[in-house]
C-alpha cells in the first residue's frame, strides 16, 4: 500500500515522514464535514501517528480498510461498512483526513480533507539515511 501524504492546512507545506519518524501533527478524521476523531503525534506516512513506543495508532471510529482489518466488516444492517480508506476516496472533499502541523495549529476545526502531497511526505528525508529530523 502506498503512503497517504498531506499538505498542512495552515502553512501549505507537506507533513513529512520517513515511515519510521515523522513531523508532529494533528490529524482529524472527517465524515460529511464533521470531525469524528482526532489523533496527535509524529506522522507515520499512512494516515496515522505513532504512539510513544513507535507503533502506529489505529483509528477507533472506523477500521482502516476492509482488506487490512477484516474482509467481512459490516454495519449492523449487514451493509459494507465505512472505512478510513473509503472516506479518503469519496469525491466529496468534506470526508477523509485533515492534517495540520502541531506548530501551525490555530484551533480552527477543519471541515475539508487535506490536499495530497505529490512528494509522498518524504521532504528532506533521503532513503540512504536512516535518520529523519522531525
Amino acid at each position: 500500500m502506498g503512503c497517504f501524504s498531506f499538505i498542512c492546512q495552515e502553512c501549505g507545506k507537506p507533513i513529512n515522514s520517513s515511515s519510521f519518524r515523522g513531523e508532529r501533527c494533528i490529524l482529524s478524521l472527517l465524515e460529511d464535514g464533521l470531525v469524528i476523531e482526532t489523533m496527535q503525534g509524529e506522522y507515520d506516512s499512512y494516515g496515522r501517528v505513532f504512539d510513544e513506543e513507535g507503533n502506529s495508532i489505529k483509528w477507533k471510529s472506523y477500521p482502516w480498510s476492509n482488506i487490512h482489518e477484516s474482509e467481512d466488516f459490516k454495519t449492523p444492517e449487514g451493509k459494507a461498512g465505512t472505512t478510513v480508506c473509503s472516506l479518503m476516496f469519496k469525491k466529496e472533499k468534506n470526508n477523509g483526513i485533515a492534517a495540520v502541523h502541531e506548530k501551525c495549529y490555530t484551533g480552527i476545526t477543519p471541515t475539508k480533507r487535506s490536499k495530497d502531497d505529490p512528494n509522498q511526505g518524504w521532504g528532506e528525508f533521503h532513503p540512504s539515511r536512516r535518520k529523519f529530523k522531525p
